[in-house]
């Protein structure tokens, strides 16, 4: 499309135009979603764990929203400490940058003010290294550096002063006028008003994801815990896109944007918070099945309940497993045993009867996983009665899956 043809850039005679009525329910839910992620009890150890993950979402999402195309080998190489930079592709570097710029985040106390400076960095970590060949990092679009993107195409504030006019203005309001509304809402209008205007030569959006994931730090967001927003973004493209440009043809009307990305917020959040709650789940899992386990009345009972509580271990450690993976990561414990296959059939066997495993089929393969709900459903005393009266070997009447005996007896005599 011809550059005449694009929606020209409008300078906002407001910064913060929203309907607040719109979007008070979806703003309601991500403060109410993030609030309950920032009160759930957690090991740090867990937090860790889980902000890795969302801040290597975050560095993926917003790049590959770009264009940026890697597999997971790539993405791997990409983030690896001390890689070769001349070895990796323009999509790695890009992905290399913008983990450098998570992390930079990452490393600001929270409550800082966002400033002038502070998107310049931001900025200038998003593309050094990547695109300083033809973007210079922490500089504004120059006089006659004009652009266009998005589909419908748009065209950015036109370069030289009125680029530098309309970033200054955004970030004095920032500083002020910004203050009336709410700090989740606030860092929403930046990557807003950035994307829109696009006072860089490249990596705009880059830098208006990682601004408000900066500014959701001040708001209590982004505090303990990186809530990836970029993934979702990416994850839900075409509406992302379509949201920003419904914005600007509305002459900056925020709430289209505002509802799509408070419905991200409220997603993310309630997302992280199922992952650190399935942590807590896997400690009480753990620790209830050893407190049971060694009340068991006779040694033959206990000797069975350690080899069960390996398979606990495995599927507690590696998540939903395969019948034949599984098998093979605890057959060292059945070894020795006359029939060592029969035996792990028999306590898998006990362990889905009285539910503390469960199982799908999928397209001939047998799927287990543990039931973290399980220490809720029964007291200690039922199980510990249930567990009582197992038969001692696996039985065609035994309340657990017809074929499991089969499909792991064959395993077990292919590796006998």
């Amino acid at each position: 499309m011809n550059v005449t043809q694009a929606s020209h850039y409008r300078i906002p005679e407001r910064w913060m135009r929203y309907d607040p009525l719109a979007v008070a329910g979806a703003l309601v839910e991500a403060r109410t979603a993030a609030g309950v992620l920032n009160r759930l009890p957690y090991l740090p150890a867990w937090i860790e764990q889980v902000h890795k993950e969302q801040l290597r979402l975050e560095a993926v999402g917003t790049t590959r929203i770009e264009g940026a195309d890697f597999t997971p080998d790539e993405e791997r190489q990409a983030l690896a400490p001390g890689a070769d930079t001349g070895e990796l592709t323009h999509s790695q570097r890009q992905l290399r940058s913008a983990n450098a710029a998570y992390e930079w985040i990452r490393s600001r106390p929270p409550g800082q003010p966002v400033s002038i400076g502070v998107i310049l960095a931001i900025h200038r970590l998003i593309v050094t290294g990547c695109d300083d060949d033809h973007c210079e990092p922490g500089a504004l679009r120059r006089d006659g550096a004009n652009v266009t993107f998005g589909a419908p195409v748009c065209r950015g504030a036109e370069g030289g002063e009125e680029c530098q006019a309309v970033f200054d203005d955004l970030l004095r309001a920032v500083a002020t006028k910004f203050k009336a509304h709410d700090r989740i809402v606030q860092a929403m209008a930046v990557h807003y008003h950035l994307g829109a205007m696009h006072p860089f030569d490249d990596g705009n959006g880059r830098a208006a994801r990682a601004a408000e994931a900066l500014m959701l730090r001040t708001a209590g967001v982004n505090d303990q815990v990186m809530v990836s927003l970029s993934n979702y973004y990416y994850e839900h493209q075409s509406e992302y896109l379509a949201a920003l440009y419904e914005s600007r043809e509305r002459g900056h009307d925020l709430t289209p944007f505002l509802l799509f990305a408070l419905r991200a917020l409220a997603d993310r959040c309630n997302a992280v918070a199922d992952q650190i709650t399935a942590h807590t789940k896997r400690a009480l899992f753990r620790e209830f099945a050893q407190s049971l386990f060694s009340k068991l009345s006779s040694p033959r009972r206990r000797v069975l309940a350690e080899r069960q509580l390996h398979i606990l271990t495995a599927l507690l450690d590696k998540g939903e497993m395969s019948l034949q993976a599984l098998y093979s990561q605890i057959r060292a414990h059945y070894t020795g045993l006359k029939h060592p296959n029969r035996a792990a059939v028999r306590d898998l066997m006990h362990l889905l009867n009285f539910s503390a495993v469960d199982f799908r089929r999928e397209q001939g393969t047998l799927y287990l996983a543990i039931n973290l709900d399980w220490p809720q459903r029964f007291s200690e005393t039922e199980l510990m009665k249930r567990i009582e009266e197992l038969p001692t070997s696996a039985s065609a009447a035994a309340p657990a899956l017809p074929d499991l005996a089969r499909l792991l007896g064959r395993d077990g005599e292919r590796r006998a």
